[in-house]
C-alpha cells in the first residue's frame, strides 16, 4: 500500500470517528464500490441505426472486424470471464440492442451489468441489467439534428416504467434547454434521469481543426464557429441548470451537486500526461486488471472505455463516476467534503446498478 493511500485511510478513519453519523453511508459506499471491483468492457455490436453528431464509436481509425457469430462461443467466453472474476460487465459498441442474444448469454454469468443503448430497440426483459437509454434531445428538431433521426419518443415508449432503464441525457451547448422537459417526461413515465456531458473525440476535433465539410453521417451540423465544445459560459449554464433540476425533481433526477461542480469546472478534469495527452488518473483506463474485448472476442488495445475521447476535454460520465471510487485528498478535507463524496458514491450506485431481483418486474410486465 502506498504512503498516499495510507495517509488517506488514516484521514478517513479520523473523519468517521468525529462524525459517526456518516458510518452507515460509508458502509453502503463500500458495498457499492465492491460491485465494481473487477470490471470489463465488452463490445457486442459494431453497427448502429443512428448517426449521432461526433459519435464516440465510429472514429477515423474504425476498421470493421469479423464478429464471432456462434452464440455458443459467446456463452463460453462469458463463462470464462465470470471465472476470471468479473463483477461488472459494461456492454458497449455501436448499438448493443441489435445483438440481444449476446446480452442474454452474458446475463447467465455476471452479477452486475450496464448496457449503453439508444433506446430505439427494446431489450428483452430477460436481460437483468441496468440500461442507460441515451437521450440527446427532447425537442424533435434537436433530437434529429444531433442523432441523425428522431429517436427520443420511441425510446420513451419502449422503456416507460421499466425498472432497468435510466434516461442518460448527453448535454451539449445546443440542448441544455431540453433538460427540464426531460425531467418532467421522466417523472411522468416512471423513468429516472441522469446526465452525461458531451466530450469530443479525436475524430471530431480533427474535423473542426481542419475545417472539414459536413457529411451525412457523424459530422452533419458542426463547424469551427458552431460546435459542441464547452466553454466557461456554457459550463456555468450547465452547473446552474443541473443544480436546479436536482432540487426540483428529487425523485426523478439521479445526480449530485458535488459531482456537477466537479464535472463543470474550467479546464481538464484529470492529470494529463504532457507527452501522451492521456489522463493518468482516470479509472476508465485499461490498466491493471481492466480489459476491453471486441466482437471477435479478442482483447483490444483501447486506452479507456471510450478510446477516441480526448482526455484533456473529457467530461464523460463513465470516466468521471468511475474516478470517484476512492476518496481523494479534496474529499477528505472536512466532514462536509466526506459527506459529499459519500453522496456521490450513493448516486453512482443508483445510476449504474440494479439488483437482479428488481429486473424481474420487467419480465413480469412484458
Amino acid at each position: 500500500m502506498s504512503s498516499t493511500r495510507r495517509s488517506r485511510l488514516a484521514r478517513l478513519a479520523s473523519l468517521l470517528q468525529a462524525a459517526p453519523h456518516l458510518a452507515p453511508a460509508y458502509e453502503e459506499a463500500k458495498r457499492v464500490v465492491r460491485a465494481f471491483r473487477k470490471p470489463a468492457f465488452y463490445e457486442v455490436a459494431t453497427r448502429c441505426n443512428l448517426f449521432c453528431e461526433g459519435c464516440y464509436y465510429f472514429s477515423d481509425d474504425f476498421k470493421p472486424i469479423k464478429d464471432v457469430e456462434d452464440i455458443g462461443t459467446w456463452d463460453r467466453f462469458f463463462a470464462a470471464e465470470a471465472e476470471r472474476g468479473v463483477t461488472m460487465a459494461y456492454f458497449v459498441g455501436a448499438e448493443p440492442a441489435l445483438h440481444q442474444d449476446r446480452l442474454i448469454a452474458a446475463s447467465r454469468y455476471f452479477p452486475y451489468g450496464n448496457i449503453g443503448s439508444n433506446g430505439t430497440v427494446r431489450i428483452d426483459p430477460a436481460v437483468p441489467y441496468r440500461i442507460g437509454v441515451s437521450v440527446w434531445g427532447v425537442d424533435a428538431d434537436t433530437d434529429a439534428d444531433l442523432r441523425g433521426g428522431r429517436s427520443f419518443h420511441k425510446a420513451i415508449r419502449n422503456y416507460a416504467g421499466d425498472p432497468r432503464a435510466i434516461l442518460l441525457f448527453t448535454l451539449t451547448k445546443t440542448n441544455i434547454g431540453d433538460a427540464r422537459r426531460l425531467a418532467e417526461i421522466g417523472r411522468d413515465n416512471g423513468l429516472p434521469v441522469t446526465f452525461n456531458m458531451y466530450s469530443p473525440t479525436q475524430t471530431y476535433l480533427r474535423k473542426l481543426t481542419e475545417g472539414e465539410g459536413n457529411d451525412r453521417a457523424f459530422f452533419r451540423i458542426s463547424s469551427t464557429g458552431s460546435n459542441l465544445l464547452w466553454d466557461d459560459e456554457s459550463l456555468g449554464e450547465v452547473r446552474r441548470t443541473m443544480d436546479g433540476l436536482i432540487e426540483d425533481f428529487p425523485d426523478t433526477v439521479v445526480y449530485s451537486k458535488a459531482y456537477n461542480a466537479w464535472a463543470t469546472q474550467s479546464g481538464p478534469l484529470y492529470d494529463i500526461d504532457p507527452e501522451t495527452g492521456i489522463a493518468r488518473d482516470c479509472h476508465s483506463r485499461m490498466v491493471g486488471q481492466m480489459r476491453y474485448f471486441k466482437t471477435d472476442l479478442q482483447q483490444g488495445n483501447e486506452k479507456c472505455g471510450t478510446s477516441d475521447a480526448v482526455c484533456s476535454e473529457c467530461r464523460m460520465y463513465s470516466g468521471g463516476w468511475s474516478s470517484k471510487f476512492e476518496p481523494r485528498d479534496v474529499d477528505l478535507v472536512s466532514e462536509a467534503s466526506l459527506a459529499d463524496w459519500l453522496e456521490m458514491i450513493a448516486t453512482l450506485g443508483r445510476i449504474f446498478l440494479i439488483e437482479r431481483d428488481a429486473s424481474r418486474q420487467a419480465t413480469l410486465a412484458a
